[in-house]
């Protein structure tokens, strides 16, 4: 009897042959491509990539993924018992940048290299081959590249003509039609939905509920608070004597991830909000068209958000959430903080409750040394408490000691993952 095939070392590559072949349904091509090997990455991890030592060890330069990548391995079957021994690593790893012997920058998550590699091949193969016959018509049969991979094309070298013609395109087959959120924003976001209902979970108060990070909380209230000024802006319009157009002037619009999350807003106006931002961006799309210029940034960063974006084309949300948390660090580092810890020795973050993630503690750590160094402290011990509560969950989980009975130790995953990076729960408590 034949054995059974062994699992591969690596999360394999989708077959990538021509242009024909990724234009086999309608939807931007590059989208398709890049999900589905993303899927299929995250697959892998589930499978065996948690185990792999190698998958590990770039876990723990980035002090694991992203916090919409990490809110999917979270929503996989048997999620507990996989990122119970994984965030005993990342843990670990952690302690070194903590402690300050040596200086640390956080490496890339793994999954959003894996899906901006993917999308640059799906890409590229595509740009090569739109100048054969048939394919530009197959193409525009289906719809074409969404906008973000359209503006994405124009950094991808030797492809300068086939980059200008599907600017053109785009332009054209929007001209007096209303653009839809997968045209203009990519997709598909599968991590839309848990961060609407991350946002609807918030805290109204202004202080951050136990267990959450203080940046976190605050920069995850600013973005609410953006996403919903702006869609009121854009759905009521210019006020008496405004000019320009409906919505707030910006020229870059919204990311990806934000124009969804502003589009898909209860209570809003969709097609308002969709309308302004190909408003907004179809200028830059037909100076694209005329003359396609150099992009810094890969293709899949356009989805995920900002690259690198020219000055005065940055996303509004993404600006006021990354102006609250530098706010919110100055005002854990203020003085009279620092000043309360030395009168009976226990540092900030314990005395009024207000914790910081580990990514936030780095932050921190390079803007202000001195207030750095008391949250990386306390970040430290709580580190090793929540190694302590792990190793214990881990061995609870183990044939031999699987009868016996479970404490807090059963959730010290979701408060490891909370700690490494609050954002994943949205500002709020790991719950």
């Amino acid at each position: 009897m034949p054995s059974a095939a062994p699992i591969p070392r690596g999360p394999s590559a989708l077959p990538l042959g021509s242009a024909e072949g990724l234009l086999t349904r309608a939807g931007c091509p590059v989208c398709q491509y890049a999900a589905e090997a993303g899927d299929r990455y995250l697959g892998w991890f589930a499978l065996e990539g948690h185990a792999d030592p190698v998958m590990i060890t770039r876990l723990c330069a980035s002090l694991g993924m992203c916090a919409g990548h990490t809110r999917r391995l979270i929503g996989q079957p048997g999620a507990a018992a996989r990122l119970t021994a994984v965030y005993r690593y990342l843990l670990q790893a952690a302690l070194e940048p903590l402690a300050g012997r040596v200086r640390w920058r956080l490496a890339t998550c793994p999954a959003c290299q894996h899906d901006e590699a993917a999308a640059g091949r799906a890409l590229d193969t595509l740009l090569d081959g739109l100048p054969g016959p048939g394919v530009r018509e197959r193409y525009l049969e289906l719809g074409g590249m969404c906008w973000p991979h359209v503006r994405a094309a124009a950094s991808v070298r030797g492809h300068r003509r086939a980059a200008a013609w599907a600017a053109g395109a785009a332009a054209a087959s929007t001209a007096g039609r209303p653009a839809s959120l997968g045209l203009l924003a990519g997709g598909p976001d599968h991590d839309a939905g848990e961060r609407a209902r991350l946002r609807a979970a918030l805290p109204a108060g202004g202080r951050p509920p136990p267990g959450a990070c203080l940046a976190c909380f605050t920069s995850a209230r600013a973005e609410a608070a953006a996403v919903t000024g702006l869609v009121q802006a854009v759905v009521r319009g210019p006020l008496p004597g405004e000019a320009g157009t409906a919505g707030p002037r910006h020229p870059g619009g919204l990311c990806a991830g934000h124009l969804h999350d502003a589009a898909l807003l209860p209570g809003g106006d969709g097609a308002a909000v969709l309308g302004w931002q190909a408003g907004g961006q179809a200028a830059s799309l037909a100076a694209l068209a005329r003359s396609p210029g150099r992009r810094r940034g890969g293709p899949a960063g356009w989805l995920r958000g900002r690259p690198a974006p020219a000055p005065g084309d940055e996303c509004p949300v993404c600006r006021a959430r990354e102006r609250a948390a530098r706010q919110a660090l100055r005002h854990w580092a203020a003085p009279q903080a620092a000043a309360a810890a030395h009168r009976d020795g226990t540092p900030p973050a314990r005395r009024d409750g207000q914790l910081l993630c580990v990514r936030h503690v780095l932050g921190l750590r390079a803007a202000d040394p001195a207030a750095g160094q008391l949250a990386a402290g306390d970040a430290a011990r709580r580190a090793a408490a929540l190694i302590g509560e792990l190793a214990e969950a881990f061995r609870k989980s183990t044939w031999a000691f699987r009868h016996e009975s479970r404490g807090a130790e059963a959730t010290a995953w979701r408060r490891a993952v909370a700690f490494l990076d609050g954002g994943v729960f949205g500002g709020g408590p790991p719950g």
